[in-house]
C-alpha cells in the first residue's frame, strides 16, 4: 500500500498531462493508423476504453475523501492497461510490424517515467504483456508468432533494464535527499527543544528567587551572594540558549521548503494584538531604535491564520526597514485602514527607498539587494504567508524618501477564508468520548459524511484504556452526561490527556459549570450541549478555529516532603543545572550525569531513588542505559526511571515503554508538572 501511494504521489504533478495526452491521443491516433497510414489491425473501442480510463483522473480533485483514497490504485491499474497491455496487444495483432514495435518501445519509456517503483513497474509490465499475448493468441487465426520475432526481445529487455537502472539511480538519489532533509529537520527540532527547555527552567528559578508582585516587602529586596551568583549564571546560560536558538532558527529558515506554508494551525486571531505584540517583542539593537517605531493601528479586526507567521512577517518588515534606514531622519509608522473587502496593515518608513526596477523583484526567492547576511528568502516567504491567509502584500516606494509595505487581510467571513476553512476541516480529526447513541454522536456521524470530516466515537471506558499517545486529535469532545461511575472514570482519563495538543471541550448542560474538579493537567473548554445540537457546523467552526477561553488550571496535587536522591541524566548542561536547582529547592538531593554511561557508574557508588533520563544522549543513550539497568542483577535494577524527552511521537513513546522506563515527561516542562511527576514516583 505504501508503494502504491508513493507511486501516485510521485507521478501526481504529471497526471494532468497524462489526462490530456491520453484522453486525446488514443482517439487521434486511431485516425492516423486507420486512415492516414492504415495498419493491418485497429480497434476503436479499445482506444476509447483507454481514453476513458485516463480521463477519469481529470476529476480526482473533486472526488470525495473515500474515492480519493482509491485513486492511487486506480492510477496504477489504468497505466498498466493503457501502456504495456494496449501497446503489446496492438503489436501482436499487427504482426510485429515496424510501426507497432517502435510504438511499444515508446510505451516502455513512458511506463518507466510514470511508475515510480521499479519492482512494481517490472511486475506490472510482465503481467500485462503476458495477458495481452494470451488474448491476442486466441483472437488471431494462427495465434501469435513468438519464435519468429525473438530478435526483438534483447532490444525490449535492454530498454527496460537500462531505463530502470537509470531511473533507479535517480530514485535512490531522490530518496537519499529526502531522508537527509527529514533527518535534518528532526535534528533541528531536537536541538531547539534544549535551549527552549533551558530558558523555561531558567525563568522558573528566577521566579522562585525574586519576590512575586503581591509579596509584602519595602522599596528594596536583598539577595544574598549565592542567589546573585545563581541569577548571573542563569542569565549567562540563557543568553547562550537564545543565541543557539536564533542560529538554529536562521538555519531552519534557509533550509525549509519555501513553496508551502502549513495552514494546519490556522485559527481566528486579533490582528492588532498580534502586530502590537510583535512590535514590542522585536529584537531592537537598542532602546533608541524602539522609540523610532510608532504603532498607530486603530481599525481593529480579526483574521484567519497563524500568530507565529504574522509575527514573522512583522519581524521581517521591521528588520528590512532598519537595514535600509539611511543616514537622515528615520522612523517607522505602522497603521491600518478598512478596504472594500477587508482590512490592511501598512508599514511605512522614511528610509532610503527602493528603486522602481527593483520593487518588481523583491518578493522573488533568493533575491537580495546586496546586503550582507541575507539569503533573499524573507520577503518571498512573507508573500507566501499572506497568500496562505487569503490576502496579499504589496510594496510602494519613493527613492530617498519612503518605503511602504501593505498587508491585505480578507474579512473573516469572506469566501476566501471560508474556502481555506473548508479544506482545513477535511484534514481535522475529531474524537468524541461518549455513547454512540447520544445526540452529539449522531450529529457528528452525519457531519462525517456531509463535510468529509474524520470523526471517531469511543466510549469513556475505551478512552480510559488507551495509552497517552493515542489522543493526538485536533479536537476532543467529552460528553458531560455521566453517572457517578462515569465521573470516577473521568479522573483516570484526565491524567491521560496531559500531553495531547488537541483542544479539549466538555459538553455540559447549559449554565452548568460544575464537575471540573478533576482538572489538573489539561485546559478544558466548557460548551453547552444544546448549542452543538442546534448549530453543529457553527459550533464546530467555533471550537476548531476560534480563540477559546479555558478554565484556569489547578496547581499540582503532589508536594515533595522527602529527602531522597534524584539523578538527572541529560547531555544538556544548562538543563541539568537548572532542573537540579528546582528540585534542590524542594529539599531533594540531586546528582547529575551527562550520559547513560556515567549514570551507570554513579549507580554503583550512590543510593538513588529516582532517575530522570534523557532519551537522546551521546556515548550511551537513555533507552540503552535503561535496558542495562533493568537487565542487571544489582539492587538498583528496579529503581523508577522517568523518561525526559523532547519527542512525544508514537514511535518514541513505544520505545520508552519497551525499554523499561516507568513514565515520561516532555521538555520543556513547567516547574509544577516536574515537581508533581517527581513526587508521584518518590
Amino acid at each position: 500500500m505504501n508503494r502504491i501511494q508513493k507511486i501516485y504521489s510521485y507521478a501526481e504533478p504529471n497526471t494532468t498531462l497524462v489526462v490530456v495526452m491520453g484522453g486525446l491521443g488514443y482517439p487521434f491516433y486511431f485516425w492516423v493508423w486507420d486512415t492516414l497510414y492504415p495498419q493491418p489491425y485497429e480497434n476503436l473501442w479499445l482506444r476509447l476504453v483507454c481514453s476513458l480510463l485516463v480521463f477519469v483522473l481529470a476529476f480526482r480533485g473533486v472526488m470525495s475523501s473515500r474515492l480519493k483514497k482509491l485513486v492511487p490504485y486506480y492510477y496504477l491499474i489504468s497505466i498498466g492497461f493503457c501502456l504495456p497491455f494496449f501497446f503489446s496487444y496492438m503489436m501482436f495483432m499487427n504482426g510485429w510490424n515496424d510501426v507497432w514495435v517502435l510504438s511499444f518501445m515508446s510505451s516502455i519509456f513512458l511506463h518507466i517515467l510514470l511508475v515510480y517503483d521499479t519492482r512494481v513497474m517490472m511486475l506490472q509490465a510482465l503481467l500485462c504483456v503476458l495477458f495481452a499475448a494470451l488474448l491476442a493468441h486466441f483472437n488471431l487465426p494462427n495465434g501469435i508468432e513468438v519464435f519468429e520475432h525473438l530478435v526483438y526481445f534483447p532490444i525490449f529487455g535492454f530498454t527496460y533494464l537500462f531505463g530502470n537502472l537509470f531511473y533507479f539511480r535517480n530514485q535512490t538519489e531522490h530518496e537519499a535527499k529526502f531522508t537527509v532533509a527529514r533527518s535534518f529537520g528532526a535534528g533541528i527540532a531536537h536541538e531547539m527543544r534544549n535551549p527552549l527547555s533551558a530558558l523555561l527552567s531558567s525563568f522558573e528559578v528566577i521566579k522562585s528567587i525574586i519576590p512575586s508582585g503581591n509579596s509584602s516587602y519595602r522599596n528594596t529586596f536583598q539577595l544574598n551572594a549565592q542567589e546573585i551568583q545563581i541569577l548571573n549564571d542563569i542569565i549567562d546560560d540563557s543568553m547562550k540558549a537564545i543565541w543557539t536558538g536564533n542560529e538554529t532558527i536562521d538555519l531552519l529558515l534557509t533550509s525549509i521548503d519555501q513553496n508551502r506554508v502549513s495552514t494546519s494551525t490556522f485559527c481566528k486571531l486579533n490582528a492588532k494584538t498580534i502586530v502590537e505584540n510583535a512590535v514590542d517583542s522585536f529584537s531592537y539593537k537598542n532602546a533608541a531604535d524602539k522609540r523610532l517605531v510608532f504603532f498607530d493601528i486603530r481599525e481593529d479586526f480579526n483574521y484567519f491564520g497563524s500568530d507565529t507567521l504574522l509575527k514573522y512577517v512583522v519581524y521581517n518588515l521591521l528588520k528590512n526597514s532598519f537595514r535600509h534606514r539611511g543616514v537622515g531622519k528615520f522612523n517607522i509608522v505602522i497603521s491600518s485602514k478598512v478596504i472594500d473587502d477587508g482590512h490592511s496593515v501598512l508599514f511605512r518608513d522614511t528610509g532610503v527607498g527602493i528603486e522602481p526596477e527593483l520593487i518588481k523583484n523583491i518578493f522573488d526567492d533568493f533575491y537580495t539587494t546586496g546586503k550582507n547576511g541575507t539569503f533573499g528568502l524573507g520577503l518571498s516567504f512573507c508573500k507566501k504567508v499572506m497568500r496562505s491567509f487569503g490576502g496579499s502584500i504589496v510594496c510602494r516606494s519613493k527613492v530617498g524618501e519612503w518605503t511602504e509595505f501593505e498587508l491585505f487581510f480578507p474579512n473573516y467571513s469572506s469566501p476566501a477564508v471560508s474556502s481555506i476553512k473548508t479544506e482545513l476541516i477535511k484534514a481535522k480529526t475529531v474524537l468524541f468520548i461518549g455513547e454512540e447513541t447520544s445526540d452529539v454522536a449522531i450529529e457528528l456521524e452525519r457531519l462525517k459524511y456531509t463535510n468529509e470530516m474524520d470523526v471517531e466515537v469511543v466510549s469513556l471506558q475505551d478512552a480510559c484504556n488507551r495509552d497517552e499517545h493515542h489522543f493526538e486529535y485536533s479536537l476532543i469532545l467529552i460528553d458531560g452526561e455521566f453517572s457517578r461511575s462515569g465521573w470516577s472514570l473521568m479522573s483516570r482519563l484526565e491524567g491521560k490527556l496531559g500531553f495531547t495538543e488537541a483542544r479539549i471541550v466538555f459538553l455540559n448542560e447549559e449554565g452548568n459549570t460544575r464537575n471540573l474538579y478533576f482538572q489538573r493537567y489539561v485546559n478544558i473548554v466548557l460548551k453547552a450541549r444544546e448549542d452543538f445540537i442546534r448549530r453543529p457546523i457553527e459550533t464546530l467552526d467555533f471550537l476548531l478555529f476560534d480563540s477559546l477561553e479555558t478554565e484556569e488550571s489547578k496547581p499540582a496535587y503532589n508536594e515533595i516532603s522527602t529527602k531522597k536522591t534524584v539523578m538527572i541524566v541529560d547531555d544538556n548542561h544548562s538543563l541539568r543545572s537548572i532542573t537540579s536547582i528546582v528540585l534542590e529547592k524542594q529539599g531533594l538531593h540531586v546528582i547529575q550525569a551527562e550520559n547513560g554511561q556515567v549514570a551507570l557508574q554513579v549507580l554503583d557508588q550512590e543510593d538513588v531513588h529516582l532517575i530522570l533520563m534523557d532519551v537522546e544522549m551521546p556515548v550511551l543513550d537513555g533507552l540503552s542505559a535503561t535496558r542495562k539497568i533493568r537487565e542487571s542483577n544489582m539492587p538498583y535494577s528496579s529503581i523508577p526511571i522517568v523518561g525526559y524527552t523532547g519527542d512525544k511521537s508514537d514511535e518514541t513513546v513505544v520505545q520508552i515503554n519497551q525499554s523499561g522506563m516507568n513514565d515520561y515527561i516532555v521538555k520543556p516542562t513547567p516547574k509544577d508538572e516536574l515537581i508533581d511527576k517527581v513526587a508521584t514516583w518518590l
